[in-house]
């Protein structure tokens, strides 16, 4: 089977659409009115339940040791942890910053509070985070710093096992994660235009193939605002996948020129505003696959770089900012200036619309490519570019990863390249059919491929991370 597992983190009880109303602006980014409830604990105990073939035990020993002997930390480390000094709490400080020092790469960071609690995670699981000693901390680190936990919050979380958006695409069965995340439907919406526009027929990178790329990138992006908490929302996924959707986005594209978004506003979009455009760290994707084809495509995130920038003080857990993913307030963009829309509002117990995007590939139904990546709402036009090279160009799956790239998102009206990675003609050449165009980081993605009963891997060189098998 092929299964969804949501673990997504909740608002509390105590938050609705108000919350944020007339708060401080950074009140969804820092403290404790940001942290969502979270998630993580939990979905990775139910993951095991329904598939692990070790003891839940055995897992801990790799984790509880870099906890408390310590791991070399990075260069990439180092800078991201160095420009968010400012805004952790001092439990936070004292753990990233030993002896009032920053770190230098290869330099050993030491967690042994995170261990105590790893501990306890290996022999309670996953109660021991919503309940006890932990979940104390949590609360009280939350509700100290402008929050309103209950232990209530915690206990009544639960994952949802949900059925995958399912596509087809060039000869491929392509299963997308569901909302709430927003990537699924993106990437299904992006994938009908690819084939519509025939792209794999177009010259490789050319400047008619990028620039097509970007416009249906501007068109699949704009559906999201419909998008939210299936639980909460009625999301129109059947409409915006359906024939005559496709057929109304692909008309709004001009293969010789930049279609700019003011022209395509909707009533609702015209409401929302261009706002920071900032890519943010703190996710981490991973893939796995067999080679009897059994694959998991993994996505966590804390949101932002140290999330809200709390660290609780007895167990050293770093919490969360992903109440900025709800539209916490309408009309003003998130940290990635994306257009929130109302079914993404603030609700008790709802969870925020993500766009993460874990995703698996099957042909003549066997596994043949699994993929994901962090990186921000890049996420999706990064494993949407992979996904298509991959199947409709051919290409290996290192090759795929590190082609250059472009991002555009509908609001702001921009592109986003790859720094260093397209030439000045190309960059020229969009400019001139319309584009606003500014090189930036992009997302990292992370896969594998089974092709003729080989596994090959890659691991994008954008970022940290690496690719191995045994």
């Amino acid at each position: 089977e092929t299964i969804a597992l949501d673990f997504r983190e909740t608002a509390p009880a105590s938050a609705d659409s108000k919350t944020y109303a007339s708060t401080d602006p950074k009140a969804s980014l820092d403290g404790g009115l940001a942290v969502g409830v979270p998630g993580v604990p939990a979905g990775l105990f139910e993951l095991h339940k329904k598939y692990g073939k070790l003891k839940w035990n055995q897992l801990f020993k790799g984790a509880i040791d870099m906890a408390e002997n310590g791991f070399e930390v990075s260069g990439d480390w180092t800078k991201i942890t160095s420009d968010n000094k400012p805004r952790v709490n001092k439990d936070a400080l004292a753990i990233f910053f030993p002896k009032a020092k920053d770190l230098g790469p290869g330099d050993v960071l030491k967690q042994p509070r995170l261990a105590k609690f790893l501990r306890k995670y290996q022999s309670q699981g996953s109660r021991a985070f919503y309940e006890g000693e932990v979940a104390s901390d949590v609360i009280s680190t939350v509700n100290s710093n402008g929050g309103k936990f209950t232990p209530q919050d915690l206990k009544k979380f639960s994952v949802r096992w949900l059925k995958p958006l399912t596509v087809q695409y060039d000869g491929h069965t392509v299963h997308l994660m569901p909302p709430p995340s927003s990537g699924g439907v993106v990437i299904a919406q992006a994938l009908a235009l690819i084939d519509r526009f025939k792209l794999k027929k177009i010259a490789e990178l050319s400047l008619e193939e990028l620039h097509l790329l970007i416009e249906i990138e501007k068109q699949s992006y704009r559906g999201r605002v419909l998008l939210g908490d299936p639980d909460f929302t009625q999301n129109p996924i059947a409409k915006l996948l359906a024939d005559d959707s496709i057929n109304a986005l692909a008309k709004q594209i001009n293969p010789k020129k930049a279609t700019p978004s003011e022209k395509i506003l909707t009533a609702e979009e015209r409401k929302q505003v261009e706002g920071i455009n900032k890519e943010k760290k703190q996710t981490t994707h991973m893939t796995v696959m067999d080679s009897d084809g059994n694959a998991v495509a993994m996505t966590v995130t804390l949101n932002g770089n140290y999330g809200s920038g709390l660290v609780t003080p007895k167990f050293g857990i770093a919490l969360n900012n992903e109440m900025d993913d709800f539209t916490t307030k309408p009309g003003v963009p998130n940290m990635f200036g994306l257009i929130q829309g109302e079914a993404n509002l603030v609700r008790a117990g709802a969870r925020p619309l993500s766009s993460m995007s874990p995703t698996i590939v099957e042909k003549d139904g066997k596994t043949v490519l699994a993929l994901g990546a962090p990186g921000g709402p890049r996420i999706i036009s990064a494993v949407l570019q992979v996904l298509y090279r991959v199947i409709s160009r051919g290409e290996d799956i290192e090759t795929a990863i590190l082609a250059p790239r472009v991002h555009h998102q509908f609001l702001p009206d921009s592109v986003k390249t790859d720094a260093m990675r397209l030439p000045p003609e190309s960059i020229t050449g969009l400019k001139k059919l319309g584009h606003i165009v500014e090189t930036s980081s992009t997302a990292k993605v992370y896969g594998v491929v089974l092709k003729d009963d080989r596994l090959s891997a890659a691991a994008d060189n954008r970022g940290e991370g690496a690719a191995g098998g045994y």
